[in-house]
């Protein structure tokens, strides 16, 4: 079987979370051709940050922000119908909005060409796209204010973003994407061309995270860039032959948003316990362990503030923060380091950096924490889970539904709550390491590798014979 794997900016020029699962899923299922769709930022990509297997016959990356391509047909009509659909919530909404981005994805190849072609023309390129969008926000009065400059910010947001409309795929039986969203597009403009059928995992939802990446726009951009999405993730929900959510929360998300229970699996992530035996006991010091990307997302700042209330019980006490700093993000590292600095915890918080395995992170503690404001069903979880760690995490996502009774959950953004949890364990060695023991099983029991793959291979089967 050939099977297009497509995400956002993860794999294969990222390590860690998606990045994980996806290395997870290539290697594990050598039976399978793997072309590698990925989603960057320019014309260049990044660098590969690992050896592929030699089931990936080609990695294609699809640029959002680069040389502006000329579109070779008028996409007003069709930018019109995107716009118009888009800003509604009914099905007939929607089914407007569907026929805009078919007829995008359309007219940004040559006809009879998409086949052989592995490039297109960007979809709106060339279009009147803000005056279109006022035009379209004229009928929807319960909007806020959309001033032309605002139009203007949005029409170039919106116009790169329906660029993955324009990537051609070799020929493969199916398309698997990663998230919802951007990614989608792909699947879904390879469905409309070539009739492939595709699946839809989503780690964390996808259109829960853009209410936190648009914060900072003016009311109107924001509220345009929202109401795409939400659009957007409805349509690839509707159209996915399989949705393969992580957890049930994401499950839930999905059928709100109209996706058919029928073809929902919930298909929790899974680690190899090979990789992940269980932990001895940690170091001297009471340590609080985290790891991850250094993103605003895992709200870093919440664990450095829980752990200042830490360290004024335990004056012993340290924070062991192991993990990259993915490009873009460095003032936030910055704003961490000097949290730290400004709460005086800063000579007992270490940020290690990136780690070869989280394993070597979480012997450097006694207690593994997860902060993060948005999640679907962390690796950092289910890794130290395996390795027999006593967990204290944020209740997001499908967080409480992996950790059950064998951890400690805590509402997301709130220090005090996160300190006492982390006290709590940090204090009672003999709860502890019950709780480490009673995670392990669980997972042994519930999140395998093995068990994960399974059940993509089995669903990779019954999708093929769609085709």
């Amino acid at each position: 079987m050939r099977v297009a794997l497509i995400n956002e900016g993860t794999y294969p020029y990222a390590t860690g979370g998606v990045s994980t699962w996806c290395e997870h899923l290539v290697r594990g299922l050598p039976e399978v051709r793997w072309h590698l769709v990925s989603i960057t930022a320019g014309d260049t990509p990044p660098p590969l940050a690992m050896p592929l297997p030699p089931t990936v016959d080609a990695v294609q990356p699809v640029p959002l922000w680069g040389v502006e391509r000329p579109g070779r047909y008028k996409a007003e009509r069709a930018a019109a119908r995107m716009c118009r659909g888009m800003l509604g919530n009914a099905p007939a909404d929607l089914a407007v909005f569907s026929e805009g981005l078919r007829e995008l994805a359309f007219g940004a190849v040559a006809p009879r060409r998409w086949f052989r072609s592995s490039a297109g023309r960007h979809p709106l390129a060339g279009a009147p796209l803000a005056e279109i969008l006022l035009d379209a926000w004229a009928g929807s009065p319960a909007l806020p204010r959309l001033t032309m400059r605002d139009a203007d910010d949005a029409a170039v947001l919106l116009e790169h973003a329906v660029r993955p409309l324009a990537a051609v795929l070799p020929p493969v039986d199916l398309c698997h994407a990663n998230a919802n969203g951007l990614a989608a597009l792909i699947a879904l403009a390879a469905k409309w061309r070539s009739g492939l059928p595709f699946a839809l995992t989503e780690h964390g939802v996808y259109l829960r995270e853009r209410y936190f990446s648009t914060s900072g726009l003016a009311p109107g951009v924001k509220a345009a860039l929202l109401r795409f999405h939400r659009a957007l993730a409805k349509l690839a929900y509707a159209e996915a032959a399989l949705v393969a959510p992580v957890s049930g929360f994401n499950r839930r998300w999905a059928e709100r948003h109209g996706a058919d229970p029928a073809r929902i699996a919930v298909i929790p992530n899974g680690v190899d316990p090979g990789r992940f035996d269980a932990l001895a006991a940690g170091p001297d010091e009471p340590t609080i362990s985290w790891v991850g990307r250094v993103d605003p997302l895992k709200d870093l700042e919440t664990l450095i503030r829980a752990f200042g209330y830490v360290k004024a019980w335990l004056p012993k006490a340290r924070l062991h923060l192991a993990g990259p700093v993915p490009a873009g993000n460095e003032q936030y590292a910055a704003t961490c380091r000097k949290l730290a600095a400004d709460l005086q915890v800063a000579d007992a918080v270490t940020f290690a950096g990136p780690v070869a395995c989280s394993r070597d992170a979480f012997a450097a503690g006694h207690v593994v924490a997860l902060s993060s404001v948005s999640e679907g069903m962390p690796y950092t979880v289910i890794e130290a889970m395996m390795c027999g760690r006593a967990t204290v995490s944020t209740d997001v996502g499908g967080v409480a539904e992996a950790v059950g009774e064998t951890g400690l959950v805590v509402p997301p953004r709130d220090p005090r709550a996160f300190a006492n949890a982390c006290l709590e364990l940090l204090t009672d060695p003999a709860r502890r390491a019950d709780l480490g023991r009673q995670a392990r099983a669980r997972a042994l029991n519930e999140y395998t590798l093995d068990r994960c793959l399974s059940t993509y291979r089995e669903h990779y089967r019954r999708l093929g014979a769609l085709v």
